[in-house]
């Protein structure tokens, strides 16, 4: 555990670090704990954990863990900022198992705004995925479909039919 006025940002961090993302981790470090420490170097200047910092002094803790790299080149440390910040981006989701995470947070009456999602985010995670209401319209499958190039005005047909034979053209002959 270190004073938290011995930490040091960097001042070239180059993450930003916007006040609803400080007040929202905050919140969650007053709830549940600090779970990960902050790293710096010999100087105790952040190499990972800038928004923890904030966070942290947001939420009036006057401790925090750290761990401490000693001997990282400059470049080393530059590398660890942005290695920290842009390797988390590169996860995805899994669809399915978030939404039945959600759907247990929900139903356990969990503020859902503290797990960082947008608005838009969680209703299509609570959303299940179905046809519509009274299903799908049927359609037949010969639909024809007119197309024409804009540029040569050449014509065609996208009907999934199949093309009706056509009577064969008979040779004109030449006249002599």
């Amino acid at each position: 555990m270190t004073p938290i006025h011995k930490i040091h940002p960097y001042p070239n961090n180059p993450r930003t670090h916007p006040p609803a993302q400080i007040a929202m981790l905050a919140e969650i470090m007053k709830r549940r704990g600090v779970d990960q420490p902050i790293v710096v170097d010999e100087n105790f200047v952040i190499l990972k954990g800038h928004g923890r910092r904030l966070a942290a002094l947001q939420a009036g803790f006057e401790e925090y863990p750290v761990v401490m790299h000693r001997g990282l080149s400059d470049a080393d440390k530059s590398a660890m900022r942005i290695e920290d910040n842009q390797v988390a981006l590169l996860a995805g989701w899994d669809t399915e198992l978030v939404r039945g995470e959600i759907q247990m947070l929900k139903a356990d009456g969990y503020d859902l705004n503290l797990l960082g999602f947008g608005e838009a985010q969680l209703v299509q995670f609570e959303t299940v995925p179905g046809p519509p209401a009274g299903g799908f319209q049927e359609f037949g499958e010969n639909i024809a479909t007119e197309h024409e190039c804009p540029k040569c005005r050449y014509r065609w047909s996208g009907s999934s039919a199949p093309a009706e034979p056509k009577e064969k053209a008979k040779p004109k002959l030449k006249k002599k």
